[in-house]
């Protein structure tokens, strides 16, 4: 018996799927096609937002994020040790640096204690402008997004 069992839930959506797959191969539209316009309306329909921008990945998604945001070269983003190298790679990517703060024993999630460590020494060093903290939940654990917020609202992040 399996935990999550893939194939009985493809099995009871077979027919639809296999109809909506066919439909992007028969058009051969596979990068941005109607399918794709349609997931973006639904979203935002279904969120109550105007516009809803899909990504390829998540490191798209986070690099998409901190373009929106302004970050870029000399600009410090605060994310965790324990995290995968998406969130640092996008930081990269953006020009900013990357400044990995401890996580939590218990969450593996960033210490806020640790954080307000490293903001202090960055803004001390006055090398880099301490711009955002990128938070990753884990294991079906979220960040402590309270304890986020204060640090992030006193600094200005």
């Amino acid at each position: 018996m399996h935990f999550i069992d893939l194939q009985a839930q493809y099995q009871e959506l077979k027919e639809r799927i296999d109809k909506r797959i066919h439909a992007v191969l028969d058009h051969g539209q596979y990068i941005m096609g109607p399918e794709v316009n349609e997931l973006e309306e639904r979203l935002a329909d279904y969120i109550g937002v105007k516009h809803v921008v899909s990504c390829a990945n998540g490191t798209d998604a986070l690099q998409l994020a901190l373009m929106a945001m302004g970050i870029g070269p000399g600009d410090a983003v605060f994310c965790p040790t324990f995290t995968f190298f998406a969130s640092a790679e996008a930081i990269s990517f953006v020009g900013a640096t990357p400044i990995f703060v401890d996580v939590e024993e218990s969450t593996f999630n960033i210490c806020s204690i640790d954080l307000e460590k490293k903001i202090l020494a960055v803004t001390s060093e006055g090398i880099l402008n301490a711009k955002a903290i990128m938070a990753v939940d884990l294991f079906g654990l979220p960040a402590n997004y309270p304890a986020l917020a204060v640090i992030a609202k006193k600094n200005n992040l």
